[in-house]
């Protein structure tokens, strides 16, 4: 089927979870031809206005820029294998936004790599309904040439594009370390949930209040990775001796609470082990320190 606005360029799209629908709905909206592949055939029977590819190999054929969002990296793969002829992948565009590991991301590159193919390795930082806005954040990296060559298609996708390095795993660690702060930062502010209930305290005074402190302790974090990254440990903004006793005072009134005490026992351990190192007269970042053991 073809489309009925003056197409912009070429893309295909394979993986039609609510994701890749989503993508193939802002190329269309952009006036691009948009030839689509899914494992399951039928769940593309309900689009309009894009061509409905019935292999794989056939979808990279139709566009110099492919995109793949499929459940996992599993299937990323798979795609790959299911080409006859893996030199269909010369000249194109791999631009693959399925979660996947730094590792995962590395071997794709040189399979692409391998057939004269150009990989970009993206992670969406966003869930579909805020897909194509101003504010989307899609870390990206890979082939730097190829992502300049095709930035304003996928500029459609998120309006703050992140290419960060030439290795193709770099997103994915991205990912994964901002991840890795989310849900750190998650499981705390549900103990805070339970300590609240527990003492009587009224959620929604919690809730407005985490919102309040957000913003000035996001600039804090920021100071502190900067800290870290100076190597420059010395007293400005937080001593480490401070959330020694503070960490301590968490974990020892939690024990008082019917919940899983590992969490808050991780943050006094950490504090702990850093003063004992001797770190406690330096700027809270120094427990880098400690979680580094070399």
């Amino acid at each position: 089927m073809k489309t009925t606005k003056k197409a912009n360029g070429k893309v295909s799209v394979l993986g039609l979870g609510q994701m890749g629908r989503k993508l193939v709905q802002l190329y269309v909206d952009a006036g691009y031809e948009v030839t689509v592949w899914n494992r399951t055939k039928s769940k593309a029977l309900d689009l309009e206005n894009v061509k409905i590819a019935d292999h794989a190999a056939e979808a990279i054929a139709s566009s110099t820029l492919i995109i793949i969002c499929v459940y996992d990296n599993k299937g990323t793969f798979g795609i790959l294998e299911s080409l006859a002829d893996q030199q269909i992948l010369a000249h194109k565009t791999i631009v693959n936004l399925t979660t996947g590991s730094p590792k995962e991301a590395g071997e794709i590159e040189k399979i692409i790599s391998a057939h004269g193919g150009h990989y970009i390795n993206g992670a969406i930082q966003a869930a579909p309904d805020q897909m194509g806005l101003e504010n989307t954040t899609i870390l990206l990296s890979g082939n730097k040439n190829a992502y300049q060559q095709h930035k304003g298609a996928l500029d459609i996708l998120g309006g703050n594009l992140k290419h960060l390095s030439e290795k193709a795993a770099a997103s994915s660690a991205m990912d994964l370390a901002t991840l890795t702060w989310l849900y750190g930062s998650y499981i705390g502010l549900i103990y805070g949930v339970k300590l609240s209930q527990w003492y009587g305290l009224n959620l929604e005074d919690y809730g407005t209040i985490i919102g309040e402190i957000t913003p000035g302790f996001t600039e804090f974090f920021k100071y502190e990775i900067d800290v870290i990254n100076r190597e420059d440990y010395r007293i400005t903004q937080s001593p480490l001796t401070i959330s020694v006793a503070a960490t301590q005072r968490i974990a020892d009134t939690f024990k008082e609470l019917d919940v899983l005490q590992e969490f808050p026992a991780v943050l006094a351990n950490i504090l702990e082990k850093a003063d004992r190192k001797g770190l406690a007269n330096e700027e809270l970042a120094a427990i880098v320190k400690v979680i580094d053991k070399n």
